[in-house]
């Protein structure tokens, strides 16, 4: 009997939600910008991949009509990489807004990436812009909560409760429908959101591929959903107020999705300080001149390095050397200095990940802390796909400096000036190619934030099964 109420229960509450107009607009208005969003993403996307597409033709144009230069000066004038972007963050752009979109490439210096988009923008937009995920983890938890927080406190002021609880609906029943009903909004959203999003991914270039990472996004959102969904009956149970149960409400939507992701940064920078630009820069630089423990000065290093090149080739003068010292001394230049700067970058990544984990954990007391990270890892704009990209770039980098000290290494003897040559020639075959970062990758660093999500969920579903407990107070 009671089974068979539940059903019953959910198509009413369901139906009293279709008629409460002012939620039916709200519903109506957030689904619309929620498609206008994916549609008009998937549009400044393909704006922005054309760009970046006729941007790295002209810089390899560029490079290429260098025509007869030195090899050395070639790679100081450096190349420009443009950071390909994946079409699922049309859905959610996640941290790409603070990271660099271009690289120069050059000897001696692994450069960081440059042209963020919040340092065009405004203030404003240092808070984040219009994206499907935005609206899924902000917009829509309110939704629910206005739709859900009068399900049971509402009933119980105008005496209909009793009434259910009298006709012979147990609390857990009626618990379970109200939840089904409520289920149905959360239902509808992440349908929308999933066939809009299915649509701008298309419309960006996605293929068939990206839908795994889109499914394993939406299933994030249908955790942490439900998780509000399940807390916003609760509070309407646990309250014999309506109005008390949404001030209760509305200050959780209010810490959970704005105050502690404004805060969390700040806490974790506090908590595990990283170095600043001027101050990783100047630690490199250190390094580079006097050595890893300060008393291995670069002087001393190249002279070494003079000393054994001549034994090596068994000649008694520099100048009798078959091949161009200073070629020598740049290439192993180069491999000293990119193994200081690789080593002082996955330091100061793996501060940026224990920051990442102080953030994690407070999601304790906010959901948003990790469907965030886990929906932005599924779009390739989390900290890790750029730092994956850096360092492909970086090995591209590396591969050709050492080319042209290569061909200064190898120059023909005798000429008079600095030597020439067609540097276009020599770096013909390097090709740039970025490689997202695979699937398994994503999830074996993200599954604790996907754990996390489905905690929160069975906890909001506890604690709207706890309080049931005072709807059969009601029938008193």
């Amino acid at each position: 009997m009671a089974r068979a109420l539940a059903p019953v229960i959910a198509r009413q509450q369901w139906r009293r939600l279709v008629r409460d107009r002012r939620l039916g607009v709200l519903a109506l208005a957030m689904l619309l910008v929620l498609c206008t969003a994916a549609l008009a993403g998937a549009a400044l996307h393909q704006v922005q991949e054309r760009e970046r597409a006729a941007a790295q033709i002209e810089e390899a144009r560029v490079w290429a009509m260098q025509g007869p230069a030195n090899p050395h000066g070639a790679a100081h004038f450096g190349r420009y990489l443009f950071k390909p972007v994946s079409p699922l963050a049309v859905i959610d752009p996640g941290l790409l807004p603070q990271l660099g979109t271009s690289l120069k490439l050059e000897a001696h210096s692994n450069n960081p990436a440059r042209n963020r988009g919040i340092d065009g923008g405004t203030t404003l937009d240092r808070f984040g812009g219009l994206s499907p995920a935005a609206l899924l983890q902000v917009l829509a938890p309110l939704l629910i909560i206005l739709s859900g927080f009068a399900a049971f406190s509402g009933e119980r002021a105008r005496g209909l409760l009793r009434q259910e609880l009298a006709a012979g609906a147990s609390p857990r029943t009626l618990m379970a429908g109200r939840l089904a009903g409520l289920g149905l909004i959360v239902l509808l959203m992440l349908t929308v959101a999933l066939v809009a999003s299915a649509v701008a991914l298309w419309l960006a270039g996605g293929t068939a591929a990206h839908l795994v990472p889109l499914l394993g996004m939406t299933a994030g959102y249908a955790l942490y959903l439900f998780a509000f969904a399940a807390l916003t009956l609760a509070a309407s149970a646990a309250f014999a107020s309506a109005r008390t149960a949404l001030v209760i409400l509305l200050a959780f939507w209010a810490m959970a999705t704005l105050f502690v992701p404004r805060l969390a940064p700040t806490i974790a920078e506090a908590a595990a300080p990283t170095l600043s630009s001027p101050a990783f820069e100047a630690a490199v630089t250190k390094e580079v001149m006097e050595g890893p423990s300060g008393h291995d000065p670069r002087d001393a290093r190249l002279e070494r390095l003079r000393q054994d090149t001549m034994r090596r080739y068994g000649v008694s003068k520099i100048e009798d050397l078959p091949i161009d010292f200073n070629g020598v001394a740049f290439f192993h230049g180069e491999a000293l200095s990119t193994a200081i700067y690789r080593r002082h970058f996955a330091a100061l990544y793996d501060g940026y990940d224990r920051q990442s984990g102080i953030q994690r954990a407070l999601a304790l007391v906010s959901p948003v802390q990790a469907i965030r990270p886990w929906s932005a890892a599924m779009a390739q704009s989390d900290q890790h796909a750029h730092r994956r990209f850096l360092e492909q770039a970086d090995g591209f980098r590396y591969d050709l400096v050492q080319r042209l000290n290569r061909a200064i290494i190898h120059r023909p003897k005798g000429g008079d000036g600095p030597y020439m040559t067609d540097v276009a020639a020599i770096t013909r075959d390097a090709k740039f190619v970025a490689t997202p970062t695979p699937l398994r990758e994503a999830l074996s660093r993200h599954w604790i934030d996907l754990a996390i999500l489905a905690g929160w969920a069975a906890l909001a579903l506890l604690l709207a099964l706890a309080a049931t407990r005072s709807l059969g107070k009601a029938s008193a």
